[in-house]
């Protein structure tokens, strides 16, 4: 059996729920905390909203230019290299040899050219000894062709001893150039994507070691439609990018239009050049664009925070005073026209320049909320 609770508890218990029932509205008319931003009009110009894709400024895959075996991989997969760091070695003691073979070539004909030199001036020193005898008929015409003779050979040697060296220094520099293509080298500064090989494979030449995709500064590439060809070559030298993958809006540095129309999706291509310093953004992330399409007018801008959408309605929430002079929020709907920087233009009956917009504390917000609000200018 149970016990039948003793009249000063429930009493107690009543209390409490009465309590309970007198805090509720209290507690409901609490002032939300808020922050708000002031509706602006400003001269802005009107834009049409495209979409495209990151795509790096470089991909390559880099390849060996001589063929051997791979000894190590000093990158993997997501790793970063800058331009110059060493990506892979190859084997290349058999080119080490043939550099030493020819550099020791090379010394021994310039040992032989400084003999034939020593040759080639005592011949020229009989030609012209016998010449002048010759001359004054002390000499025979036999003598002194055999001096011409030997003059002109000694002369030939030199110079085949001269060629013989310059040959020997240009195959040296040839097989210094392969040597050092033994070790494979990032191009540019870029993060690997792909490896191709592992330590201990044969390399043919041109077969890909890595597949690399450059960092830093990265490209969007813009669908556009073909109607809007013309307004952006007169007002396009600044878009702004949505990267959707990373939740930020980049002013472009660059732009390239490449005139070229797709015949079935009548559309050509604009690329921009987006910085990318904290390397975020990746090739193949979808981008958002506004393209400029006419000249500046005067419209309203809110802060793009401000901004909700319930379904396919976009509204803000405007700040209002009622008769005992509380703060309250006004739900009002807007038309988001396009992207101004970091502010939308929109078109709205119930704003105007000068009113109050919330742009945190508005994610769960209900109209006629009271509100505890501080404004940043």
């Amino acid at each position: 059996m149970h016990a039948k609770p003793k009249p000063r508890t429930a009493v107690a218990m009543l209390s409490v729920a009465a309590a309970i029932l007198v805090a509720t509205p209290a507690i409901a008319q609490m002032p939300i905390p808020v922050r708000t931003e002031s509706v602006t009009s400003e001269r802005v110009q009107e834009h049409r909203r495209v979409t495209g894709s990151l795509q790096a400024v470089a991909r390559s895959s880099v390849a060996s230019q001589e063929a051997g075996q791979v000894l190590s991989i000093v990158t993997d997969e997501g790793m970063r290299v800058t331009e110059g760091q060493v990506i892979a070695q190859l084997d290349a003691r058999r080119l080490k040899s043939q550099l030493a073979e020819t550099l020791a070539r090379v010394s021994r004909t310039e040992s032989d050219l400084v003999e034939r030199q020593s040759a080639l001036e005592f011949a020229e020193f009989e030609n012209r000894r016998l010449t002048n005898l010759r001359e004054g008929l002390e000499a025979s015409e036999r003598e002194a062709m055999v001096a011409r003779t030997e003059f002109s050979a000694a002369k030939a040697r030199v110079e085949a001893a001269q060629r013989a060296i310059l040959e020997g220094q240009h195959q040296a520099e040839l097989l210094q150039i392969r040597l050092d293509d033994m070790t494979v080298r990032a191009p540019y500064d870029a993060r690997v994507v792909t490896r191709h090989v592992d330590p201990g494979e044969w390399l043919q030449p041109s077969e890909p070691i890595v597949t690399l995709v450059s960092t830093g500064a990265i490209e969007a590439r813009l669908e556009v439609p073909e109607r809007f060809a013309d307004p952006v070559a007169q007002y396009a030298d600044r878009i702004y990018a949505d990267v959707i993958g990373v939740g930020q809006t980049i002013p472009s540095t660059g732009l390239r239009v490449i005139p070229d129309v797709d015949p079935k999706a009548r559309s050509f291509s604009v690329i921009l050049t987006l910085d990318n310093p904290d390397d975020l953004l990746s090739p193949g992330m979808s981008v958002v664009a506004w393209i400029p399409t006419s000249d500046e007018a005067e419209q309203l801008t809110v802060p793009k925070s401000a901004v909700t959408r319930n379904g396919k309605e976009a509204y803000v929430y405007r700040t209002t005073q009622d008769a005992d002079g509380a703060t309250k929020a006004s739900r009002t709907p807007v038309k988001v026209l396009f992207n101004w920087e970091d502010r939308v233009v929109v078109d709205a009956e119930n704003l105007q320049a000068g009113d109050t917009v919330i742009v945190e504390g508005n994610e769960r917000l209900m109209p006629g909320a009271t509100l505890a609000q501080s404004q940043e200018n």
